[in-house]
């Protein structure tokens, strides 16, 4: 008779690699809690509940392959030559900053995993309310939100002495809902000593894993789940070829390009380099941590696609809604954030100067723009259509 598979095999394998990582064993080193260990496990066992239970086809990964891609990223994370550092970043940590920062790696996106609203601090306020949103776009738009909220719900009965003022875990829902802020919002300005640092490092390994191993393409291209926007940003994980590190404090890329397109993909390609650069906005709150960041980042020019993760992109064009090169140039330029388009109809001139200052090119959003309209709302079918239309 055939043995049936474990589905609790990805779960062990998930905390066999958390637990042997660097950071893990520096966290329980030095007088740390016995119990800090038993919340480690119960946080990921928690997750991997989470991702079965609630995890929206449609997104990206960010269960238990996504965290362990983001603690092997942060424990082979090096600084700059030439300093008198420890040769890991992890190294010059103490225990204490380890553990805040394994934990707010964990928990970071763990409102993805859930969709209740009764997380959120304030349920009643119209701006967060579900309303006529999707689910997906709903839970994207309230995750960092509602993190405080569900930690809380799913760990406060059990573990009582975590949520005493100053502990590991409070200061690390701080510095996990600081990931999703700029360093000069509040958020981050907030936080106390050197948790600025560790709140840079979650926000840059976070905006680095982009790649093709974040997704399977061709799982998405053949069952084509989600909506258009969810499916550009599948989309657009296969277009970074490499696993993204930090290495001597040097980030280098190597783009892919989807077969049978061309130059019109170029602002897609300026806006993704932007992405990559956006991390050097943490430049000034890494070397806090010893986590320094060398400009410009190194980019390779796109090619073909070479990964078995994207060979699903040979077959883009069966993708509805995304037929022309026109409309795979819109919907994945509408999986950017206005900053990386350097996008001034929504930010404001001190904003753009800032960004400027980090390298950050112009995009061409012109044929981006016509399609969107004049800050005009417009529906997702209508704004599909105007794509393959090329915006008339």
């Amino acid at each position: 008779m055939r043995v049936l598979p474990d589905p609790e095999i990805a779960l062990r394998d998930a905390a066999d690699f958390i637990f042997d990582s660097s950071i893990c064993r520096r966290a329980l080193s030095d007088g740390t809690p016995p119990e800090f260990a038993v919340l480690v496990r119960d946080i990921i066992g928690a997750i991997h509940r989470l991702t079965a239970s609630c995890q929206l086809p449609e997104f990206t990964d960010h269960g238990l392959p996504h965290l362990c891609s983001l603690v092997d990223r942060i424990c082979r994370w090096t600084p700059p030559p030439g300093r008198s550092t420890p040769q890991t970043v992890v190294a010059g940590l103490t225990s204490d900053e380890c553990a805040v920062l394994l934990l707010a790696t964990l928990l970071h996106d763990i409102g993805m995993l859930s969709q209740r609203s009764e997380d959120l601090p304030d349920p009643s306020d119209p701006r967060w309310a579900r309303g006529n949103r999707e689910v997906a776009n709903w839970v994207r738009l309230t995750h960092i939100r509602r993190l405080s909220g569900l930690v809380h719900r799913l760990f406060e009965d059990s573990y009582p002495d975590f949520f005493l003022p100053g502990s590991s875990l409070l200061r690390s829902i701080s510095v996990a809902q600081a990931h999703g802020s700029w360093p000069w919002q509040s958020d981050f300005q907030s936080l106390p000593g050197r948790d600025s640092g560790l709140a840079a490092i979650v926000a840059v390994a976070d905006l680095l894993d982009e790649d093709a191993n974040r997704c399977d393409t061709k799982t998405l291209v053949q069952h084509r789940h989600g909506s258009l926007l969810n499916v550009a940003h599948w989309l657009r994980h296969s277009l970074s070829a490499n696993r993204v590190l930090v290495e001597a404090g040097v980030i280098r890329v190597r783009h892919a390009r989807p077969p049978g397109t061309a130059s019109q993909l170029a602002p897609v390609f300026a806006a993704l380099r932007n992405h990559y650069r956006l991390t050097l906005l943490y430049s000034e709150s890494l070397e806090r941590v010893g986590a320094g960041l060398l400009a410009p980042i190194q980019f390779d020019p796109p090619t073909g696609v070479p990964t078995v993760e994207a060979s699903g992109l040979e077959d883009w064009h069966m993708v509805e809604g995304f037929n022309t090169q026109s409309a795979l140039v819109f919907h994945l330029l509408s999986s950017f954030m206005p900053q990386a388009l350097l996008d001034n109809r929504r930010l404001g001139d001190d904003i753009i100067n800032r960004l400027r200052s980090q390298g950050l090119e112009p995009v061409d959003l012109v044929s981006f723009q016509a399609i969107r309209g004049n800050r005009e709302r417009r529906s997702p079918d209508e704004l599909a259509f105007r794509a393959l239309i090329g915006g008339a």
